[in-house]
């Protein structure tokens, strides 16, 4: 009698029994394929060349000057983006427009007066990180200076350039949280100018500047990120800032942080900055980008101040001054001392409400004096300075941005 392999038998019925499972696995049933609107990739914005989603589909994931084969082949769409859509119906961004807010979902173009603008007649798509930049055609601001300031002035009103060109300019975190440097000189054509300093900045909980900090003649940043850490940015001299440095902790106690320029007469930029409790403290710097032991600057009663900014010397006499706005919607001037204090405080002309910010960049008019900037129905109007404490104005000169997250300094 001839002996069998028990090895040769159990490969065996391990062939057999993967063949089974192979055969049942090749007779299950394959789920149905998506059909309509969910054809739509998650996160993406798409085109559909018949009605109701069918037909042939084409997926965006940015802007395109041009559909190519499918210009004007599209009657229905979804936006699953993040991204604001702004629908044109011609190539190159051209004629009519339709902006569509992000995650928008499905929309039909047929039918109505509606489908006798749009069914059929997209031929160029711009995606846009935000609102402004959808109704605008670029992510920054209209930054209005023009003029050259005159040479000669004295240093505490040159302040606000960040590229050493002699003109002020602008930093503004769009609603997205990118940083944008903003050129006070308009291009060639006009135009405002500006460049990406970087992305992210929305964890920053205050963003501040105006003076050198470190020694390098360059205006220089600072940051507070979302967990009261205080950053600083030294200045290139280009619009660009150095890689940050750590000031310290503790800085989500400070309701109001302003950098302030030189307030004690030592030559070196100081950072005043209001506490939760309504004390305005004095932090000296100490030339290298941080400060020395901080100290109570002028009296008590700084918790009826929602707003600090520095305009640098606003009433000419060489020193630097502070503007604060209160609850009362009254803006005052208190003029520095040159000694880390105030003088008595100057009430200014107009009413200036808590849901509008207050912004100094310096001279924005080319007089040689600092100005007061503000927006009012979308606008960025300019409050001129006088040199002597006081204001004029407002003056339209600029568009804004009304997000939330939107900050200009």
């Amino acid at each position: 009698m001839r002996g069998t392999i028990p090895g040769r038998r159990a490969a065996a019925t391990a062939v057999a029994l993967a063949a089974s499972l192979a055969a049942l696995v090749t007779a299950a049933p394959q789920a149905a394929a998506a059909d309509g609107a969910a054809r739509c990739p998650s996160g993406k914005l798409c085109l559909f060349q018949y009605s109701y989603y069918t037909g042939q589909m084409k997926t965006l994931t940015g802007s395109q000057s041009s559909l190519g084969t499918f210009n004007d082949k599209t009657s229905s769409l979804v936006n699953d983006s993040s991204k604001w859509v702004v629908a044109h119906t011609s190539s190159n961004f051209g004629g009519e427009t339709l902006i569509l807010p992000p995650h928008l979902g499905e929309l039909e173009l047929s039918g109505g007066s509606f489908g006798k603008t749009w069914n059929n007649n997209i031929g160029s798509v711009m995606m846009a990180a935000t609102e402004y930049e959808a109704n605008t055609g670029v992510p920054w601001l209209d930054w209005g200076p023009r003029q050259k300031r005159p040479a000669g002035l004295p240093a505490a009103a040159r302040f606000g350039d960040l590229n050493n060109d002699s003109v002020p300019d602008g930093v503004e975190r769009a609603d997205d949280g990118r940083l944008w440097f903003l050129s006070g000189l308009a291009d060639a054509q006009g135009r405002p100018k500006a460049s990406l300093v970087g992305g992210g900045w929305n964890v920053m909980t205050q963003l501040v500047r105006h003076g050198d900090y470190n020694g390098g003649g360059k205006e220089d940043l600072y940051a507070r990120d979302k967990y009261g850490v205080l950053w600083f940015y030294p200045g290139r001299g280009d619009g660009t800032f150095g890689a940050r440095v750590r000031v310290g902790g503790g800085w989500n106690t400070m309701y109001e942080i302003s950098a302030a320029g030189d307030l004690n007469g030592d030559g070196r930029s100081d950072l005043l900055a209001r506490d939760k409790a309504g004390v305005l403290w004095l932090y000296p710097g100490n030339g290298k980008g941080a400060f020395g032991h901080r100290k109570v600057s002028g009296t008590g009663g700084w918790n009826a101040v929602n707003r600090l900014v520095s305009p640098g010397d606003f009433n000419g006499d060489g020193r630097s001054d502070l503007l604060a706005r209160d609850k009362s919607r009254g803006l005052y001037l208190y003029p520095g001392n040159g000694k880390g204090g105030f003088g008595a405080r100057k009430k200014l002309p107009y009413a200036w409400p808590s849901d509008a910010p207050v912004i100094s960049t310096g001279d924005v008019t080319g007089d040689g004096l600092s100005d007061i900037l503000r927006p009012i129905d979308g606008q960025i109007h300019v409050y001129y300075g006088n040199g002597k404490g006081s204001i004029s104005g407002p003056y339209a000169d600029m568009s804004w941005d009304p997000a939330s997250r939107v900050r200009l300094f």
